[in-house]
């Protein structure tokens, strides 16, 4: 029987060593993981695995208390409820290196995760699936892994909330994007772009401010493009928290709308359908994503109920409109 020792010895490092690679614990380098993982699969070395880690299904998100990722929590604990088993869920707090302390953290409780992470490189992302069959993620998609992603095309998100301003002659519209540098800010911003250059507008980036993706960042964002005396007519913005930040600003400074300028948000987070007016917004589906992002990790490890489909298609959901009172047509 292939023994510990023999793992330490196959891959030139100590017990010890491999005990905190095997334990999932994070004060090991990529290469030596990397070096005992390749060991463990040519000595065929089985572990004993926690007896706790098959009854938890873990899941990261950047911050529990916000409003979208407490939709992504509860479409995880449907499906964990489901199946017996438990929710252990952990905050990332923005920056690479908490997300990789909370990932190693989960996965030294968890066989099963669902991963929300947009500060890690895909590299480190590849190689933590590698190394967990269980590990989904969600709102992030790399090629290499697309079967182990669940994510939405924010492209298409950004472009239908700008494609609706048009339709209905808008022609002067801003836009709030987040200052954050992850994909989600870029594709909704490309989005926007692509219905503008759709309807033969070129890209004004004086109608273009970033700000911070929350009410407050909204505000601040909607009080520089009213400072730039734009001729706008209509905003779009990367998130509801933002927009609700922008109707502040336009109601603080006498603007209607959307009488006079028409505001799209983006998630439809619950909040939409009780602002004033009530907010038209681009529908992010985060809970059947993540209840999804979870059958997926079950399946994946043989423990779901049986469904080939879930492991042969890719995950990338297409995102909707939702119209309400925030925007009106433009006469001019």
């Amino acid at each position: 029987m292939v023994s510990i020792k023999d793992v330490a010895r196959e891959a030139n490092v100590s017990t010890a060593t491999v005990s905190r690679v095997i334990n999932r614990q994070s004060n090991t380098s990529q290469a030596v993981t990397k070096a005992v993982h390749e060991a463990i699969a040519r000595l065929g070395y089985k572990t004993s695995g926690n007896k706790h880690s098959a009854s938890l299904i873990g899941v990261m998100v950047s911050d529990v208390s916000e409003p979208f990722f407490g939709q992504i929590l509860k479409g995880v604990e449907t499906v964990a409820r489901k199946n017996d088993k438990r929710l252990l869920a952990l905050s990332s707090q923005y920056s690479a290196e908490t997300e990789r302390q909370t990932i190693n953290q989960l996965l030294s409780h968890c066989d099963h995760a669902i991963i929300h992470s947009k500060w890690l490189q895909d590299d480190e992302l590849i190689e933590y699936a590698n190394q967990v069959p269980g590990l989904v993620l969600i709102n992030r998609y790399i090629k290499s892994i697309r079967h182990r992603c669940v994510a939405l095309d924010n492209i298409h998100g950004g472009y239908i909330a700008t494609r609706h301003l048009l339709n209905r002659g808008h022609r002067s519209i801003g836009y709030l994007c987040s200052e954050q540098d992850i994909d989600d800010a870029v594709h909704r911003l490309m989005g926007y772009k692509k219905a503008l250059a759709e309807f033969g507008l070129g890209i004004n980036e004086q109608f273009i401010t970033t700000c911070y993706p929350s009410e407050e960042g909204g505000r601040l964002g909607t009080y520089n493009l009213l400072a730039k005396k734009l001729s706008l007519t209509a905003i779009v913005t990367y998130n509801d928290m933002m927009a609700a930040g922008a109707l502040s600003a336009l109601a603080e400074n006498g603007i209607k709308c959307p009488e006079n300028v028409s505001v799209v948000g983006f998630d439809d987070l619950i909040i939409a359908g009780y602002l004033n007016p009530k907010l038209s917004t681009v529908r992010y589906p985060a809970a059947a994503m993540a209840e999804q992002a979870t059958r997926l990790s079950l399946q994946l490890t043989g423990k779901g109920e049986p469904d080939q489909s879930l492991l042969a298609c890719e995950h990338v959901l297409i995102p909707t409109f939702v119209e309400r009172n925030s925007t009106f047509s433009c006469l001019s």
